[in-house]
């Protein structure tokens, strides 16, 4: 191999690793944006959870005695 050819390796192999990194950081990118969409659709769930629970509670104490 001549000086050319290691050089050109060598340049390969950095870009390859530069834009693996830059996958990488897109694929996390990606994954946050969906664990934070569902912890978001979790609270909203606690949330309504929650109030039902209450809801019911207060009807179930203050229900007429008929």
């Amino acid at each position: 191999m001549s000086f050319d050819d290691v050089t050109l390796f060598i340049i390969a192999m950095a870009i390859g690793a530069q834009l693996m990194n830059f996958l990488h950081m897109r694929w996390d990118a990606q994954v946050a944006r969906r664990d934070l969409a569902a912890s978001r659709a979790a609270r909203r769930q606690a949330g309504g959870d929650l109030f039902f629970s209450t809801f019911l509670g207060y009807r179930w104490k203050n229900r007429s005695r008929v």
